[in-house]
């Protein structure tokens, strides 16, 4: 496989390279990030030898114009000042408004700016109408020019304004074109960073959902339970081993995947609810209400477990009685729904929501984008979450 050369940077390069870079630092350090990237560029082109290329372009240029003039009786000083300053001109003009287009089109755009540069490049014609009639006769003969003025420039300087006008006109459309495809290059950069930024965001989200999926005082207590019951004899403790075990492989399981089918999370959901039922005994009953079609449907891991979590934790616990859990899933006609309930103690009044509920809205946001709602609400009594997802 073909596989492109490292840029290697003019500091890297031979003497008369390094001498440049050295020279041009001071520059560079007081451009944008971004035209000293195409500076920074356009220099190791130039001076490398894959420029040597533009080098003769632009020596035959500046050959065949200086060659052309001095055929037409220009002098051969005359000729080569002319042809440095044409080809210079044309040069600096092309270099800016590729560089720095926004800065052309902003002096373009304006009629005043427009008038006054119309008006410096006209004083620039007849200067070098002066000097080139000078040149041309040996000596300046004022008469001589004015009758030449009122032959030929009078003609020829309206004519010269509407080229130049037309060529300002050109210049300020390409500088716009060329403005536009660098705004869109910025704009394609900032929604990639946005991207990423996200994607971190929403992976760190993942990563404190997944520490916290399986409470170490959840574990805890559950496993002393255990060793009670165990050290008792309670024929409870091969049933709640069973289901704590079933538990931690499903969790273990879904740990690093983005998506698990809907199916998968309950099975988790399942093992959840039958630990605290071994646990909290007559204080916890439970009520699930699925749609089989469902189960292939994709969530992100550890999602409705977070719901049932809290609805336990902030719903139910708090109540001596404890209370009942409803879990639903159910299709609508434009998608499908999850729904977490309880009767428990409900929203307090200056209820905010913690990091669980902060997690789960920003994974849904990450997977589904728009598509996704979550909507936690009070209940008569307790509290009810619902988790819209639409195509």
């Amino acid at each position: 496989m073909n596989r492109t050369p490292p840029t290697r940077s003019l500091a890297e390069g031979n003497r008369l390279q390094r001498v440049y870079h050295r020279w041009a630092q001071p520059h560079y350090a007081r451009m944008a990030p971004d035209l000293r990237e195409q500076v920074e560029a356009i220099d190791r082109h130039l001076y490398s030898r894959q420029g040597l290329g533009t080098w003769l372009g632009v020596a035959g240029a500046l050959a065949g114009t200086v060659l052309g003039l001095h055929a037409i009786g220009m002098g051969w000083v005359a000729a080569c000042g002319f042809a440095l300053l044409g080809w210079g001109l044309l040069l600096a003009m092309g270099l800016n408004l590729w560089l720095q287009p926004d800065k052309i089109s902003k002096a373009f755009g304006s009629v005043r700016r427009m008038g006054l540069m119309l008006l410096l490049a006209l004083s620039g014609a007849l200067v070098g109408s002066l000097f080139g009639h000078a040149l041309k006769r040996g000596r300046f003969d004022w008469a001589d020019y004015q009758l030449l003025f009122a032959n030929k420039l009078t003609s020829f300087i309206p004519g010269m304004a509407l080229g130049m006008l037309g060529a300002f006109l050109v210049l300020w459309s390409v500088a716009r074109v060329r403005s536009g495809v660098l705004q869109g290059q910025r704009d394609r950069a900032r929604l990639e960073a946005e991207r990423d930024t996200a994607a971190a965001q929403a992976r760190q989200a993942e990563l404190r959902l997944l520490q916290a999926q399986i409470h170490p005082h959840f574990v805890f207590n559950t496993l002393a339970a255990l060793q009670h019951w165990v050290d008792k004899g309670d024929g409870r403790a091969g049933p709640l081993l069973r289901e704590l075990t079933g538990f931690l492989r499903r969790s273990t399981e879904m740990l690093g995947r983005p998506l698990v089918p809907l199916g998968e999370e309950l099975a988790s959901v399942r093992h959840y609810l039958s630990i605290m039922k071994a646990r909290w005994g007559a204080r916890l009953r439970y009520e699930l209400t699925l749609e089989p079609t469902l189960d292939a449907e994709p969530i992100p891991p550890g999602l409705l477990l977070t719901l049932v979590e809290n609805a336990i934790e902030h719903g139910l616990a708090p109540r001596l009685d404890g209370g009942c859990i409803q879990v639903c899933s159910q299709r609508l006609h434009d998608g499908w729904c999850l729904v977490v309930a309880d009767d428990g103690a409900g929203l307090p009044a200056a209820w905010q929501e913690g990091v669980g509920l902060s997690n789960v809205r920003q994974r849904l946001t990450h997977h589904f984008g728009p598509r996704a709602q979550l909507h936690v609400t009070a209940a008569q009594p307790g509290c009810r979450a619902e988790l819209k997802v639409t195509p």
